[in-house]
């Protein structure tokens, strides 16, 4: 679920026009552009005003221009898309009602109309429309307070507030306390995306200490599958002496809560995570099914393929998608998953497309899950699956020979590169007598190779040659990556 959800509906369609001008390369007609975002063009006009009106400040320079039927987006680069949707989704009353509830226990619709001044239909309108997004979690707003699993609220909340970036600081004390009292057990320093991370789910942590939720029936149906783990019952006893210190009561909760997030967020590291991997419980479902998926992907490219280190990166990155399927329900981005998926889809070979079902599966099966993870799980295969694809490719070598040209020859061969240098693994250099490549790019047919791999250039530079000599690399690289 994209985070524009919580915008207002006008808001919301300003942030797609946006997103349509960057996948179109900044460029694209009124006509087309008006069409995508359900708008007329004279509407459009109005809603591009808006929009610079809001983006103009965040930055050196945010232009829109509507010349001769085209739109045209330009921008500085101390602005992007997060920023731009940040601006927007703190003046959005539904964000803001999402913080109101997040730092008060109870409340009534006259202390939010109050505190927005708005009236009570628009409010009940947005309850309705959170509500509805909020489903996708397993919680929701009734009765004047949050209602639902903890652990589910809490990772809301953390997805929400890491995705706008505010409220919490990786340079807070409390991190720093907590990050000592976990270093003893991991020999490697945490990043600074994972203290971040840490950071953001001790600052939603702290607030809803505040606030006493005793649902915790997620934890009460999962907790059996990792209570045996040696880090978690080390968690236990760290999680209970650091919330000591600035609390009453510590819940029972506290540290399978704390368990669920390190080992679900890139928190670890490979190595870290590879030391704790030798001593985990390998009985509790998550690590059955860690050995299992690498196993099956060791098998299908074959176990002279993946290094010790891609083997040990292939098993942490399962583990965090296998832990967050089994632990949390729901997801909130700043991207849209499907176009993601599409752009996989690209890349996907029927035996990969093959392979994912069987891991969807298998995880399905092996986790018991509740609720459907499908696309979660396809997605993140899918991104798994093609790194190593790509990573085991084979690099093509393509030899460009154009001395026949004499002086201009130099620079058609730095022209030549500029078109095909966008192509992976593909090294393009001069050609050298007596080397091998697997093409050879020349304007005059000549023996140079025994083996007759060549391309001839019908006329420098031309879109057809481009294009041909593209068609023919992708031919030799699923040739010599597929025997």
């Amino acid at each position: 679920m994209k985070v524009d959800v919580f915008l207002d509906n006008k808001e919301g369609t300003q942030i797609d026009i946006i997103r349509q001008l960057l996948f179109h390369a900044g460029k694209m007609t009124q006509k087309t552009l008006a069409k995508e975002v359900g708008l007329t063009q004279n509407a459009l006009k109005d809603y591009v005003s808006d929009i610079v009106q809001v983006c103009q400040p965040l930055g050196e320079q945010f232009e829109i221009e509507l010349e001769q039927k085209e739109v045209q987006l330009s921008f500085s680069s101390d602005i992007n898309l997060d920023k731009i949707l940040l601006a927007y989704l703190n003046n959005s009353l539904s964000y803001q009602i999402l913080g109101f509830v997040f730092e008060h226990k109870k409340f009534s619709t006259f202390q939010l109309t109050q505190e927005f001044n708005s009236s009570e239909a628009t409010i009940f309108r947005k309850l309705r429309d959170i509500n509805q997004s909020l489903k996708k979690f397993g919680i929701g707003i009734r009765n004047g307070q949050l209602v639902g699993d903890e652990l589910q609220i809490r990772y809301f909340y953390y997805q929400l507030f890491l995705l706008v970036d505010t409220g919490f600081s990786s340079d807070d004390l409390a991190v720093t306390k907590l990050v000592t009292k976990l270093q003893p057990e991991f020999h490697q320093s945490f990043s600074k995306i994972a203290l971040k991370r840490l950071s953001c789910w001790l600052f939603v942590t702290r607030h809803r200490l505040q606030v006493a939720n005793t649902d915790n029936t997620r934890l009460t149906q999962i907790q059996d599958k990792f209570e045996t783990d040696k880090l978690y019952r080390m968690i236990q006893e760290v999680m209970r002496e650091y919330f000591k210190e600035s609390v009453n009561f510590v819940g029972k909760h506290e540290g399978a809560m704390f368990y669920c997030f390190l080992i679900t967020f890139d928190i670890l590291g490979e190595d870290n995570f590879a030391r704790y991997d030798l001593t985990r419980r390998k009985k509790i479902s998550t690590a059955m099914l860690d050995t299992y998926s690498r196993e099956m992907i060791v098998m299908h490219y074959g176990y002279q393929k993946l290094s010790i280190s891609d083997e040990k990166r292939l098993t942490y990155q399962l583990s965090q998608v296998h832990a967050q399927a089994l632990y949390f329900q729901g997801q909130l981005t700043s991207y849209e998953s499907e176009r993601m998926m599409q752009y996989y889809q690209q890349h996907l070979t029927p035996e990969i497309t093959q392979l994912i079902s069987k891991l969807i599966a298998t995880t399905h099966e092996q986790l018991a899950l509740q609720t459907p993870h499908t696309d979660f799980l396809r997605l993140n295969y899918a991104s798994i699956l093609i790194a190593i694809d790509l990573s085991l490719h084979q690099n093509i070598s393509v030899g460009i020979d154009l001395s026949n040209l004499s002086l201009l020859g130099h620079s058609l061969y730095y022209f030549l590169l500029s078109e095909l240098s966008s192509m992976t693994q593909v090294h393009f250099e001069k050609y050298r007598q007596h080397q091998y490549y697997d093409l050879i790019l020349t304007t005059a047919e000549h023996p140079i190779s025994v083996k007759a791999n060549y391309y001839y250039l019908s006329e420098l530079l031309s879109p057809y040659d481009i294009v041909q000599i593209k068609t023919k690399i992708k031919a030799i690289k699923h040739q010599k990556n597929n025997r």
